[in-house]
């Protein structure tokens, strides 16, 4: 039962960051619902999504600042060793080796400063954390990546409208016309 509540708070949480346009409000809400699911994962005995979910906290907040400095760079990279070594220590076959490329994926994308880009990285990220999901059997955790997935992949496809558009624009009609200009 108790699972039950943060794994809704967390499905909510989750499921809400992927249609946010600003960078900073994503890596915000993404951090609250990591609490909720670092705290889901360790009442269902789910040690490696515990362990993943703890490292995400320290992404979440060295990536919160507008501009990198080598404190927040070397506090970022420094959870990848981390989570290989949280992963070998938390093994639990399938459902580690999906926490931990869900994680790879998201390292990637908060080290992004293109939301487009943070996009991609987060629907592979879905992936795998699905796979960790669906054999650790956390249907709150199933519904959070399935909604990540769909909104990443919205907004992935207004932003591949919108710089269409943008690429459109800025070529000339016709050859010579750039020259003209």
């Amino acid at each position: 039962m108790l699972a039950d509540i943060f794994g809704i708070t967390g499905v909510i949480a989750g499921s809400s960051w992927g249609f946010l346009k600003d960078r900073r409000a994503i890596l915000a809400v993404q951090a609250f619902a990591t609490v909720m699911f670092g705290i889901h994962y360790g009442l269902l005995g789910a040690w490696s999504g515990a362990a993943m979910c703890v490292m995400t906290l320290v992404q979440a907040a060295s990536s919160l600042p507008r501009e990198r400095n080598k404190v927040t760079t070397v506090l970022f990279w420094s959870t990848v060793p981390m989570i290989a070594l949280l992963t070998i220590l938390t093994w639990n076959g399938l459902a580690s080796a999906g926490a931990a490329f869900g994680m790879a994926m998201a390292t990637l994308g908060r080290w992004q400063t293109d939301t487009f880009k943070l996009r991609g990285f987060f629907v592979l990220c879905s992936l795998g954390w699905g796979t960790h999901n669906m054999t650790v059997g956390s249907p709150f955790g199933l519904a959070s990546d399935t909604m990540c997935l769909v909104s990443n992949l919205w907004r992935l496809r207004g932003e591949l409208g919108v710089r269409r558009i943008r690429d459109e624009a800025a070529i000339p009609a016709l050859p010579g016309m750039a020259a003209q200009a």
